[in-house]
């Protein structure tokens, strides 16, 4: 345990059911007629652990960017906390608002929860060009914030989270917290009740016109999650019946989910070069079904997924792909 991180938080594992999946149709079912697979995905425990964590006099600078342009601007100068304790949050990425969300903020609320602190009583520190919707995410969330580049002089709490270490006890957080009930205003009349959450930029679907046109046959209306205020995308899942998402498309609000919100099935589109149970597995935390649509798989695809001394498959991550729609109609039909 490093120096100063005199206390832990224990984190419980947590067991994720098996879940089902539709790939795109392919003549990988039968030489003569194609059609969808329909895949059992395995079951495993989210490992837990401990997260250390404790009182300092000072929260240093994060590490320094490398290259040129990080050398001339040189090491930005020291900055007085704002508020009576400060939390470091400049450690993956907070200014990804699934990050933000789904790690800084839950265990934010863990902290304060095991110190008897109010949400006034505790500022998050950030890095100094945190998006402005982070910024009011969290502020829609009750939590301070500072946005600071060097080190904060002042009393802080340190953590040292190991990777992926808060996923398995995030939700019982904020339960613990008192966040899931304080943000339940029961659904909004101005959001509607089956949403197709798409994805501009990086992962967004080839064919988008072809599957907004089979979703909207279904009666589901296609949002921007970008487009709605940060209040807003909270509002949605205590409001949708029905969500379908590409991942990554503004998925992080599901967290905060109400046990009592109409919200009964998440449908998931996942690119073949990004697959991941991180979504599944919250939606598993939150009471939610979950059902799983792979998109088609291109060529340059195949031989980088079958190597296995791979530590992770990256190499596609960010791709634009393509939706067979009679994956996705039977994915809903799943959940009916």
């Amino acid at each position: 345990m490093a120096a100063g991180l005199d206390r832990q938080i224990i984190v419980e594992p947590f067991p994720l059911a098996p879940s089902r999946l539709f790939t795109a149709r392919s003549f990988l079912v039968d030489r003569a007629v194609p059609d969808c697979e329909e895949i059992l995905l395995p079951g495993r425990l989210a490992p837990g652990g401990a997260i250390p964590f404790g009182l300092v006099d000072r929260l240093p600078p994060p590490p320094a960017p490398r290259g040129w342009r990080a050398r001339l601007r040189g090491t930005p100068a020291a900055v007085p906390l704002e508020g009576g304790l400060g939390m470091d949050c400049r450690f993956t990425s907070p200014e990804n608002w699934s990050h933000f969300l789904n790690l800084h903020a839950p265990l934010a609320f863990a902290l304060m929860h095991r110190l008897d602190l109010r949400p006034d009583d505790l500022t998050l520190i950030l890095p100094l060009r945190t998006p402005g919707f982070v910024l009011k995410g969290a502020a829609h969330l009750g939590l301070r914030t500072q946005c600071a580049a060097g080190a904060v002089t002042g009393p802080g709490l340190a953590v040292q989270p190991s990777r992926n270490i808060t996923i398995p006890d995030r939700r019982r957080w904020l339960e613990e917290a008192g966040v899931i009930d304080r943000l339940w205003q029961g659904p909004s009349d101005g959001l509607p009740r089956h949403v197709f959450l798409a994805r501009r930029g990086t992962r967004h679907i080839l064919n988008q016109p072809e599957i907004e046109a089979t979703l909207a046959k279904q009666g589901y209306v296609t949002i921007y999650p970008e487009d709605l205020s940060p209040a807003d995308q909270f509002r949605l899942f205590n409001t949708a019946e029905t969500i379908v998402a590409v991942h990554g498309a503004g998925l992080a609000p599901l967290l905060y989910r109400h046990p009592d919100a109409p919200l009964r099935h998440l449908v998931e589109i996942l690119p073949a070069g990004h697959m991941t149970d991180f979504f599944r597995l919250m939606a598993q935390q939150v009471g939610c079904a979950w059902t799983g649509v792979r998109g088609r798989i291109k060529p340059d695809y195949i031989r980088p997924a079958y190597d296995l001394s791979a530590k992770i498959y990256r190499q596609h991550s960010l791709d634009g792909f393509e939706v067979d729609p009679v994956s996705l109609l039977r994915a809903l039909e799943a959940g009916a």
